[in-house]
């Protein structure tokens, strides 16, 4: 469903109505207590990566597949030995990659060497606190790369990690052989590394070695040349946010800095040159920064209150359209929160998501314009996948509806700055004596952020009202709609002042055709003029009218009218085969 703003007749007062979100929470079987990574090759084939809790405190992976967009997800055949899918990432509909952990042995000591993922995030990025992944005496783990080749039916173990890689929290592929995961270290190193594999996952190798206290969060790249990846550094007395930038299919990396921040989670690309990061600022007010020179500078395009804590952000290059999701957090309770744009930045729409409480957001994935998708989990005992195929409620936004009349006619004029999945306006129309009415219809854009212009002229040919109203009815090509407010006109038909019969239209005609005239006010004769009215009557009585039809030699075909009709304007349709069919 639809916002739509509108305008009453030619005064431009913007009224607003209320926006409806339309997200739908799909079902995920078995047991999943917190689902994370998340991805599509369309819009039918995808899948998930999450953890459950077996015997506590130990906990286990999970993933799901499915081919028809979510409506069903299956739970697949998964190493009994894995942790946790942090990150996940389909190639082709066969072939997708997971990075997460695999447990190895129970250890008592295993919760100070969890602590370099979960007590981080606890600290820095609020949300994930809500993982409930830090239980005491769970088992020890390392870092694991997992592949299923069935689109994700079941899924296998594929090379190995040096036991300094004790977990993977980011994944991302450029191709089927070339791709990279993010790397922490031991608790007591507090180091985080990029590494790199070209040969589908079989062999990684260091391209960024371990930084001391140093967290990264996200990697992403746009093409086979540039990436980036983000996070933070904190040794517990300075604290500042660090991008690092490769364009060289990330042999070399750049290192930046963006000062006065906890943490940077998530970075995603509107094109090669402009890139967006969310973080956390030492205030803890949640903020993206934008480059639009590649990253070599970044600046605030967009500030949250210490309320808002922001999950993440992702966006579909060259679309325009890019969503940020996280928790608005008044005090006692946390609402989810989901803010988007359809141009880029230059408009966003802000909605809260209040019918599902307490939810946590962790990853999202945008399919295409339409259909979207973001996980996460409720208090670490429910995970839970949304999804949208409406962009979740993005209205078309329409800036101003005027009617005027003008000769006779009723204009309209329309104007909408964006618009998403939209079909068209119905035109509807209302008088006092009659219900609402469709009387057209004018085909939408579909998808567009350019200003775009409307017009219909309603030509009154069966109304005689002094008072009309105006809606359009905005429908969506799944059906769903939305009414824009009214627009009020009075109409004014003067009386005219000679005689005139119009061309018959259509012309030429098969079997009817409608012919419009006119009668004008008679003269009213002067009191004492000598001369008579040459009419039958004076001022606005009637007089006798006819209208006759006649072939192309002169041969009388039909009497169309002969009676008495006062002044005004008339139609009457012409039909070839009865001869008259109706005057108004």
């Amino acid at each position: 469903m639809k916002t739509i703003f509108s305008f009453l007749v030619i005064t431009l007062l913007l009224l607003a109505l209320p926006l409806y979100p339309q997200w739908v929470q799909q079902n995920l079987p078995g047991d999943i207590d917190v689902a994370l990574g998340i991805d599509f090759i369309d819009q039918n084939k995808g899948v998930i990566g999450g953890w459950h809790t077996t015997i506590m405190p130990d906990i286990a992976g999970n993933a799901y597949y499915t081919v028809n967009g979510g409506t069903n997800w299956v739970e697949a055949v998964f190493p009994d030995s894995m942790r946790v899918i942090v990150s996940a990432q389909m190639i082709n509909e066969n072939v997708a990659y997971g990075a997460g952990a695999c447990n190895i042995t129970t250890s008592n000591n295993s919760r100070d060497k969890f602590n370099i993922y979960s007590s981080y995030y606890s600290q820095k990025n609020e949300y994930y606190s809500k993982l409930g992944m830090d239980f005491t005496g769970q088992q020890d783990y390392r870092g694991y790369f997992v592949e299923t080749t069935d689109g994700g039916l079941s899924w296998q173990p594929k090379g190995s990690f040096e036991d300094s890689v004790y977990y993977l929290v980011g994944i991302h592929f450029i191709d089927m052989q070339t791709g990279f995961v993010l790397a922490t270290g031991p608790y007591n190193n507090t180091y985080a590394a990029i590494l790199k594999t070209t040969d589908g996952g079989s062999n990684w190798n260091f391209v960024y070695e371990y930084e001391p206290y140093l967290f990264l969060n996200d990697i992403k790249f746009f093409d086979q040349q540039n990436g980036f990846a983000v996070g933070t550094f904190d040794d517990m007395t300075n604290s500042y946010g660090v991008v690092l930038r490769t364009t060289n299919a990330g042999d070399n990396w750049i290192r930046n800095e963006l000062p006065q921040l906890l943490s940077l989670n998530a970075v995603t690309y509107l094109s090669v040159n402009s890139i967006l990061i969310s973080g956390v600022k030492t205030d803890f007010s949640a903020v993206i920064f934008r480059s639009d020179d590649g990253g070599n500078t970044w600046f605030e395009c967009c500030t949250y209150t210490d309320l808002h804590k922001i999950s993440g952000i992702n966006s579909l290059p060259a679309s325009g359209v890019i969503i940020v999701y996280g928790q608005y957090q008044p005090t006692g309770s946390a609402i989810p929160f989901i803010e988007v744009t359809i141009d880029n930045g230059l408009t966003w729409y802000y909605n809260l998501l209040s019918q599902f409480p307490d939810y946590f957001f962790t990853k999202s994935k945008i399919v295409n314009v339409n259909r979207w998708y973001i996980t996460g989990t409720q208090f670490a005992q429910m995970g839970f996948v949304l999804f949208t195929d409406n962009s979740g409620g993005i209205p078309v936004e329409l800036v101003s509806f005027t009617a005027e009349f003008v000769e006779s006619q009723v204009m309209l004029s329309w104007t909408t700055v964006s618009e998403l999945n939209n079909s068209g306006f119905e035109i509807e129309r209302k008088s006092e004596n009659e219900e609402w009415r469709t009387i057209s219809f004018v085909e939408g854009k579909g998808t567009t952020t350019e200003i775009q212009n409307y017009s219909f002229n309603d030509d009154l040919l069966e109304v005689n009202e002094s008072k009309l109203c105006y809606r359009l009815k905005q429908i969506d090509f799944d059906g769903t709609y939305q009414y824009s407010n009214e627009v009020k006109v009075d109409i004014h038909i003067a009386n005219p002042e000679i005689f005139s019969l119009s061309q018959n239209y259509p012309n030429p005609f098969n079997p009817s055709t409608k012919i419009k005239f006119t009668i004008p006010t008679l003269p009213v004769r002067q009191a004492g003029s000598p001369y008579p009215s040459p009419y039958q009557g004076e001022g606005n009585s009637e007089r006798l009218i006819t209208l006759k039809v006649y072939d192309v030699l002169g041969n009388e075909v039909a009497t169309l009218v002969n009676e008495e009709k006062s002044a005004g304007e008339y139609e009457i349709e012409f039909n070839s085969h009865s001869g008259l069919s109706g005057i108004k």
